[in-house]
């Protein structure tokens, strides 16, 4: 057979896509187990063992029964995840590699319907027999701790480097392979941008993602005083890619200074939309400026694996606590602000300028939608330099699909009030771009937005043959 014919192609993508959803449901029932057994932390997978198994002498299971009748499994023995072994990387690519072929084996017959002989049961038992045999032998290895006493154990890592070596032994082994730990996400938020209005691929969607409006800096210890000199790493990990969406990212050079009245970290991402069908992973990595290098001190090392509960995500750090400020969107696209310029007439900011915009659907108050600000500056900006361009800090958002979005410019006087102010509202696309124009005193300024589906997986979308924008 020939292997370019089209429905040679066809099949092998119908196959590449299946894998790939029976992966994601593998993981992701993976991580649910973990994080409802409190086995996020060193700590806590030492208690579960000791819980569920004192003196972590056995974790084996009685010998499941096959029962022929009906041709079914009456109980099959749970593999337990080696979580204190010293190569944790090679000891769980090895058993998610086995559990994914089990999944995708049961998985394929379910969809084909097709009725179970006994001895395919058998072999699924035994597959999963052999995975619980491995899970026992590395369980009785030990930690790397084991056989010490508790003068000999070294002080417990910071949760943010378990989160680290945990995420690296796991999403960036062999079997997932998401890259480094500090790899940034290189898909573009315009990646379905270019499609017809009528034609919607099959990988692209319309879904919960996470609205990021503000980072506050509160609750400091007596150690510390206003104002300080920040610098450092947000960033946000979603299931589309594994890999990192930073939302503020600044260097030692270029810190900014936070003050009582305004402890709000300029946030400048995300650089596309945040996924969220599935819990998102928040790190906090920042420091304070002070003096020489040699003397700065970390502000805040912390994690947050957020459930799609509330409005905020929380930190608690030892010198001081902090917040996110966001909103899940159910049934969300992406908007790209591409440029907001002057196209005629004189520059209308002489005094600084505000942009900020809000996505509200039908029925809702527009005014008291919350906002998202893309600049805010109280000085005058180069018009040369710019070339009647307005240089936003932030320019990709998250809108509800039959919903709109609102762009609010406002012009600052020399008093400091708002002189001028235009509103424009833009009705959400799946694709293609949109321009309006609109005056502030005696200057035009034209908006420009692209669209966007978001990306649900990106191996999905290799596997449908796209190719990445550039």
């Amino acid at each position: 057979m020939d292997i370019r014919a089209p429905t040679s192609k066809t099949d092998m993508v119908d196959a590449l896509r299946r894998y790939r959803e029976t992966l994601r449901w593998e993981t992701s029932s993976l991580r649910s187990e973990a994080t409802s057994r409190g086995l996020e932390t060193i700590a806590g997978k030492k208690d579960y063992l000791n819980r569920h198994h004192p003196g972590g002498r056995s974790l084996s299971l009685e010998s499941p029964q096959l029962v022929e009748q009906n041709q079914k499994v009456a109980s099959l023995p749970l593999v337990s995840l080696p979580y204190l072994v010293a190569n944790q990387e090679e000891a769980l690519a090895l058993l998610l590699h086995e559990a994914l072929k089990l999944g995708y084996r049961v998985q394929s017959l379910r969809e084909l319907a097709v009725p179970i002989p006994l001895e395919t049961v058998r072999l699924l038992y035994l597959l999963s027999k052999r995975c619980a045999e491995i899970s026992r032998i590395i369980a009785r290895q030990g930690s790397s701790n084991s056989g010490k006493s508790n003068s000999q154990v070294a002080p417990a890592i910071s949760a943010y480097k378990e989160r680290r070596a945990s995420w690296e032994s796991i999403w960036g082994s062999p079997v997932l392979r998401c890259g480094g730990f500090n790899d940034i996400t290189t898909l573009s938020p315009m990646y379905f941008t270019p499609f017809a209005p009528g034609i919607r691929p099959y990988s692209g969607c319309a879904t919960e993602a996470l609205q990021i409006y503000s980072f506050k800096i509160f609750d400091l210890d007596d150690s510390l005083k206003w104002p300080l000199y920040v610098y450092g790493v947000v960033a946000a990990r979603d299931a589309v890619d594994g890999n990192r969406n930073i939302l503020f990212s600044r260097s030692r050079a270029n810190c900014q200074v936070l003050t009582e009245k305004d402890p709000f970290l300029h946030l400048t991402v995300p650089s596309r939309a945040i996924l969220a069908e599935y819990p998102v992973d928040f790190e906090v990595e920042l420091r304070i400026k002070d003096g020489a290098e040699p003397q700065d001190k970390a502000l805040m090392s912390s994690t947050n694996h957020h459930h799609f509960s509330g409005d905020t995500a929380l930190f608690l750090g030892s010198l001081c606590s902090a917040e996110v400020g966001l909103q899940t969107v159910r049934s969300a696209i992406q908007a790209t602000i591409l440029s907001i310029r002057v196209v005629g007439g004189g520059f209308p900011v002489e005094y600084g300028v505000q942009v900020s915009c809000s996505t509200f659907t039908e029925g809702a108050i527009a005014a008291a939608c919350r906002q998202v600000v893309l600049l805010d500056s109280v000085e005058k900006f180069p018009e040369d330099g710019l070339d009647g361009y307005l240089p936003l800090s932030r320019n990709v958002v998250t809108v509800e699909s039959k919903g709109s979005l609102r762009i609010i410019m406002k012009g600052y006087s020399e008093s400091g009030t708002v002189a001028d102010e235009a509103r424009l509202d833009f009705p959400a696309q799946h694709c293609q771009i949109s321009t309006q124009e609109c005056t502030i005193g005696n200057a035009k300024l034209q908006v420009v937005i692209a669209w966007s589906l978001l990306v649900r997986d990106k191996l999905n979308n290799l596997a449908e043959g796209y190719i990445f924008p550039i």
